[in-house]
């Protein structure tokens, strides 16, 4: 009776197995080979800084879609865009301006805390406990979630407290802007050199209490500006750059009282 089980028992496995394999080979959807050939030219970062999950769902959806540019590929840059048109045998598109992060904050250690936190080092911890030990609530916390998620070591936390960003190594990935939970980094145009490093929009008198480096408003920077349309401007009490107009003059550099308007090029 044992045996009789096991034998009828083996047949339908192999007879499962069998009719599984026909409708395997009879339905497979036949994968492109010029995905694993776009896969061996991306730089496998995985970043998803193309806007698809990784470099094997940006691969497929290359390949697949003539529509999907091959200049996607942020730290491959224009070398590996060159590679996949060329194996494609399509065109390159008109590469766009080339883009940086940069925070906006410069408070750091010049920013008051409001207790003393001796929690996981996470700035993503930090911040559900009443928004972080931080007095501004607009603030960077310093924990460098942002430096660990970057894939490039184009972050590291400075003397500061705050991260540095290395815009040579940077591609402008976005890993940190996502990672960030105060929201402090953005794209910028790497030809760009004036920033406001503040991201603060209280008024005057609570960002004086709260750091030393903060943005309070005035208007200096807007007034100094010699563009007619006005390359800086303030809104809701924090200053800002429109890359759009600004020439690079340096004149809200000047004017600016807290010196929160930074020039790179100095």
């Amino acid at each position: 009776m044992i045996i009789q089980s096991i034998i009828v028992l083996g047949s339908l496995g192999l007879g499962f197995g069998i009719f599984l394999a026909y409708f395997s080979k009879r339905f497979e959807v036949k994968k492109d080979p010029k995905i694993d050939d776009v896969m061996k030219i991306l730089p496998g970062a995985n970043c998803g800084a193309c806007g698809y999950a990784g470099c094997a769902a940006y691969a497929e959806a290359v390949v697949t879609n003539e529509d999907v540019p091959v200049s996607l590929c942020i730290p491959g840059q224009k070398a590996v865009a060159d590679k996949i048109a060329k194996m494609l045998g399509r065109d390159v598109s008109e590469k766009k301006i080339q883009l940086v992060a940069q925070l906006k904050c410069n408070g750091g250690k010049d920013a008051a805390d409001k207790y003393n936190y001796e929690g996981i080092e996470s700035c993503k911890a930090a911040n559900l406990i009443s928004g972080g030990p931080k007095s501004c609530s607009y603030g960077c916390m310093g924990y460098g979630d942002c430096v660990n998620v970057c894939k490039f070591g184009a972050l590291k936390i400075g003397e500061k407290g705050i991260p540095v960003i290395d815009k040579e190594k940077c591609v402008a990935c976005g890993m940190c802007i996502k990672e960030c939970p105060k929201r402090l980094f953005r794209l910028v145009p790497k030809e760009k050199k004036i920033h406001v490093q503040c991201s603060s929009k209280d008024v005057a008198k609570d960002v004086i209490k709260a750091c030393k480096a903060g943005c309070i408003g005035c208007k200096a920077c807007e007034r100094a500006c010699p563009v007619p349309e006005k390359a800086v401007l303030v809104k809701d009490n924090l200053a800002d750059v429109v890359y759009s107009r600004c020439v690079m003059c340096g004149k809200c550099v000047e004017a600016c009282p807290r010196k929160i308007i930074v020039d790179e090029r100095k």
